[in-house]
């Protein structure tokens, strides 16, 4: 018997493969395996506030990653409000779309290599310290080698479980940051000293926000490979009309 190749597997197995592995990633946070992939997001979350900057009159000055999976993103100009806000909001709407682009074994080596690009241009642009600078480096050469060597359907699966990760980073950042009360210096607790309203509050909101939309995206993930499995199983070539 032959083992089965990674390429056969059918979208809805990729799709179950990447939400066993955020549901472990989630359980096991903490664990030194997923460090490259939550720095990936949290420089995801830091870019995004950097975007808000830049579509709200601003620009970026510079972006910093700590090894301690950590960010920062100083920008100048803009409107505060929403550059502060756009972490969560933005690592959401970026996941999102890689969630929602990566459904498509023959086209995930495209996006894959596309990501790294961007995470090389990214980092050569606006990152700013000695491991910052390194890991963006590594991480989007890793991304164009996963493109170019591993088989379509890992590189699928792998975006879908990235997308994922980037799409509820808030989820598993506001339990760290707030419901351990960690002394931490938060985006909710700068957005509690600009409006007055507790950083409970706006932690949870964006959590609530970020699960809620992924839900839906995922939802949405799901109709589209049934519907093009279906397709492929009414389909049948070599028959004559």
């Amino acid at each position: 018997m032959r083992p089965m190749r990674a390429d056969a597997l059918s979208p809805r197995a990729r799709i179950l493969t990447a939400a066993v592995l955020l549901a472990a990633s989630i359980v096991f946070w903490d664990s030194i395996v997923l460090a490259p992939v939550k720095l990936f997001v949290v420089l995801m979350h830091e870019l995004s506030h950097g975007l808000a900057a830049v579509l709200t009159g601003g620009s970026i000055v510079r972006i910093e990653i700590d090894p301690r999976i950590g960010g920062a993103c100083l920008t100048q100009g803009g409107w505060s409000f929403v550059v502060v806000s756009s972490g969560y909001i933005g690592s959401l709407l970026l996941g999102g779309a890689i969630l929602l682009a990566a459904q498509r074994a023959r086209s995930a080596a495209l996006l894959a290599g596309a990501i790294g690009v961007a995470v090389l241009v990214v980092t050569l642009l606006f990152v700013r310290n000695g491991f910052g600078l390194a890991f963006g480096v590594a991480f989007g050469a890793a991304m164009i080698a996963m493109a170019r060597f591993l088989p379509p359907a890992l590189v699928e699966t792998a975006l879908l479980y990235l997308g994922g990760m980037s799409a509820l980073y808030a989820v598993v950042d506001v339990k760290e940051d707030l419901l351990t009360l960690q002394p931490r210096l938060t985006d909710a607790a700068i957005m509690a000293s600009m409006t007055g309203v507790p950083a409970i509050v706006w932690g949870l909101l964006w959590s609530a926000l970020s699960l809620l939309l992924f839900l839906v995206i995922m939802r949405q993930v799901w109709r589209r490979n049934q519907a093009a499995e279906s397709g492929r199983s009414t389909t049948h070539p070599g028959q004559s009309a």
